[in-house]
């Protein structure tokens, strides 16, 4: 093979995340490793501490002896699209006194100490996603490719993360892939405002729903930047950390991007049906296409439900929540006794997408002047 030739090799660590890296063949190892981390670094993405590094081509690893072999030496006989696989152990005994926070078929998530750090930690379990996913295409068995290829949603929610990073979204501290989990360390909150609303007698004033949406608003424009949705944008995932003993002084952060997306352009359409049913848009519930707007619709449920102490529409069933929308429309909004909230609200529980207001008009509104 010609030294000269460019490879395209695509990196996949141990949680399924992929990255191209074009190099000439004449390169070693160690420059193809190299410029991976710096790509990694530049994008402002997790870097992964390596340990080990293997080659595929074709389904089949590829030998090397040491990091200063040739790239055209170890590929010679490859062509130019070449993937290669990041294996790396990371010790998970710096986590101590582990106490569960929550629990449920796919996660838990624990308060422990990492190090010297009080930190949350989410374990993903993969034997039960294995299973939910056998279920789902009804085999009997599921191979490795094929669960690589399902738990990229995992990998997607570290990424969404990161990209997402303000002092208002949950910080992500490290992760591991493990034989029984994928665990992430996370910053640690005091509490979601699903349970602090539930310790109201009637809900939160209109100025704490100001300072709670300025705050939220910080990391909302970030995702609409990067032109991400989270489609599950609710109160228990909106966690409060408080600063002072007193509780007066709080910090509100934006967390759980498990079935958050980023697409391609504003315009750019989904139709998984994705989310938790009492805050999903109406063109999620029905099975239509979507966009960034569904989270304006789910923001619009949270904050009525911060005012009034429930949600606007409710049902078990996708199609009585629907049934609910048509028939109370927004004659729900009469409890509302701030105009400007109740204006803001009119705009956001809009059934028909196209008549929504926007993330940019949403940021303008007056009710946050």
């Amino acid at each position: 093979m010609e030294e000269d030739v460019i490879f395209n090799v695509i990196f996949i660590n141990s949680i399924g995340s992929e990255t191209l890296i074009t190099i000439k063949s004449n390169s070693t190892v160690e420059d193809l490793i190299n410029l991976y981390l710096k790509k990694k670094e530049k994008e402002n993405l997790m870097v992964d501490n390596i340990e080990n590094i293997y080659f595929i081509y074709n389904g089949k690893n590829l030998s090397y002896k040491n990091n200063t072999d040739k790239i055209y030496e170890t590929f010679y006989n490859c062509g130019v699209v070449t993937v290669c696989r990041l294996d790396y152990d990371k010790n998970t005994k710096d986590i101590k006194n582990e106490e569960v926070i929550k629990d449920s078929i796919y996660t838990c998530v624990y308060k422990a100490l990492y190090g010297d750090k009080e930190v949350a930690i989410k374990k993903i379990k993969k034997e039960q996603l294995k299973e939910d996913i056998k279920e789902n295409r009804v085999i009997d068995e599921l191979d490795e490719e094929d669960f690589l290829e399902e738990i990229k949603k995992f990998n997607r929610e570290l990424e969404i993360m990161q990209k997402c990073h303000c002092e208002n979204s949950v910080e992500i501290f490290d992760y591991f892939d493990t034989e029984k989990y994928f665990i992430i360390i996370m910053e640690l909150c005091d509490n979601n405002l699903f349970k602090e609303l539930a310790k109201t007698n009637n809900g939160f004033s209109v100025e704490k729903i100001k300072e709670i949406l300025l705050q939220l608003n910080n990391v909302f424009k970030i995702m609409n930047e990067n032109k991400i949705v989270h489609r599950d944008i609710k109160l228990h995932n909106i966690l409060i950390k408080y600063i002072n003993k007193e509780k007066t002084e709080f910090k509100v952060l934006l967390s759980d991007y498990g079935v958050s997306n980023q697409i391609g352009s504003l315009t750019g359409n989904f139709k998984t049906h994705a989310g938790t049913q009492i805050i999903m848009a109406p063109e999620i519930l029905k099975g239509e296409k979507y966009n960034n707007k569904c989270d304006l619709w789910s923001l619009g449920v949270n904050i009525f439900q911060l005012y009034t102490k429930k949600p606007p529409y409710s049902g078990s069933y996708d199609n009585v929540i629907l049934k609910q929308i048509d028939k109370k429309g927004q004659t729900v909004l009469n409890t509302i006794k701030d105009e400007t909230l109740k204006d803001l609200l009119s705009k956001l529980l809009v059934k028909n997408p196209k008549d929504r207001i926007s993330w940019e008009e949403y940021f303008d509104h007056e009710f946050f002047k």
